[in-house]
């Protein structure tokens, strides 16, 4: 009978530690889920775009020959698995496509490619030059523009003997001809500094309440947007601290800072704020900062390592705003945030240039915030 009693003292005491009693059930269910997504973000997919200028030439002996559609077709038909291969007809477009991430590689034959084909025996000084053009850092582009260079090659052999056949000209995308692996991280860790500030501002909401300070603020007659953006305003604070701190740190490593300074800050307070929302959501459903620290870590880390603040992220579309696609991660703020950064300090883009994700970040943050303010009202702003 006392193991009996013993029994059912634990199971109510462990129903008590109800979230630590989730995270230990649901941890490893959590990862299989996980690790799913990142076997999904992870399979080889390379996006290969090729316009072709080439005017061609009309022979005596075969008439019209345009040697760019030639090789277009050769590279559909000898393309490798994994690869996708598509022709538009401007390089406006293939760029405005590598910009947006929907390719990796953009080819372009030039206007005089036949005419040089054929003249290459009077003057083989002359060679055909093929542009390539992408981010040039980005291990996508590396194995996309390998994979048809190597098609391109063999095409060319069965024209010209002579070695080198033709010219690979790379076009840089924005900045990325002349940055590291270290440099393409760091919009990411930027926005990672502001993740981090979830605890944070969980923590400030919830200590009003653990402390029971919560109902002073309520005998006082303080509104509740009235308590909460004075929270919010002190951790915004924190959170353009925690930016500028992790930029400075990142510029005496060796970083430099090239972006537009305005659309920097824009972007910041927004993700601060869309954080400091979400925040509130998980106060609303905790009453100590134990629990904050217990609850919390779900979300954080899922906006730590799938918003693409670590690494690239992957997803099928939902929706798109323009040119700007919106994936299952989208509903996390800081995967907008970091899309932003990316465009403004690797593509040299100007503030009117990422309006689509500076819209998503700000319709989120108001989302997440009339959720936490609802919840929170209900559940510790209570009279009575």
């Amino acid at each position: 009978m006392k193991f009996i009693a013993v029994l059912y003292k634990s199971m109510v005491e462990q129903l008590r530690s109800f979230w630590l009693l989730v995270l230990t059930i649901a941890t490893a269910p959590f990862f299989v889920v996980v690790y799913n997504l990142i076997n999904e973000s992870y399979k080889p997919s390379y996006d290969i775009l090729l316009v072709n200028d080439d005017r061609g030439i009309i022979t005596d002996t075969t008439g019209d020959i345009n040697l760019g559609d030639t090789l277009t077709s050769y590279i559909d038909r000898t393309i490798k698995s994994g690869f996708t291969f598509q022709v538009t007809d401007r390089w406006s477009d293939a760029k405005e496509k590598l910009e947006n991430k929907k390719a990796d590689v953009a080819i372009r034959i030039p206007e005089g490619f036949s005419s040089m084909m054929y003249g290459h025996e009077k003057k083989p000084e002359i060679l055909p030059r093929i542009e390539f053009s992408g981010n040039l850092t980005d291990m996508s582009y590396i194995i996309g523009a390998i994979g048809v260079y190597d098609g391109i090659s063999a095409f060319f052999s069965t024209y010209l003997e002579t070695a080198p056949q033709f010219i690979m000209e790379e076009t840089p995308l924005g900045a990325s001809g002349s940055l590291s692996d270290f440099d393409l991280a760091v919009p990411g860790l930027l926005i990672l500094s502001i993740v981090m500030l979830m605890l944070s501002a969980s923590t400030a909401f919830v200590a009003e309440v653990e402390n029971k300070t919560i109902q002073r603020i309520k005998i006082s007659r303080v509104r509740t947007v009235e308590f909460l953006s004075g929270v919010s305003t002190v951790q915004l604070l924190v959170g353009i601290l925690s930016i500028l701190l992790t930029l400075a740190v990142a510029y005496a490593i060796g970083f430099r800072f090239e972006g537009n300074w305005p659309g920097f800050f824009i972007v910041a307070v927004l993700t601060c704020i869309s954080i400091i929302a979400f925040s509130l959501i998980i106060a609303a459903f905790t009453r100590t900062v134990t629990q904050v620290l217990v609850v919390g870590n779900f979300p954080l880390f899922l906006f730590m390592f799938f918003t693409g603040a670590m690494f690239p992220v992957n997803a099928p579309e939902w929706l798109r705003i323009g040119d700007y696609g919106i994936s299952i991660t989208g509903l996390m703020s800081p995967s907008h945030a970091v899309s932003a950064l990316y465009d403004l300090l690797i593509l040299n883009k100007q503030l009117a240039d990422i309006w689509p994700q500076l819209l998503s970040l700000s319709v989120i943050s108001a989302v997440y915030f009339l959720i936490g303010l609802w919840f929170f009202k209900r559940r510790h702003m209570r009279v009575g």
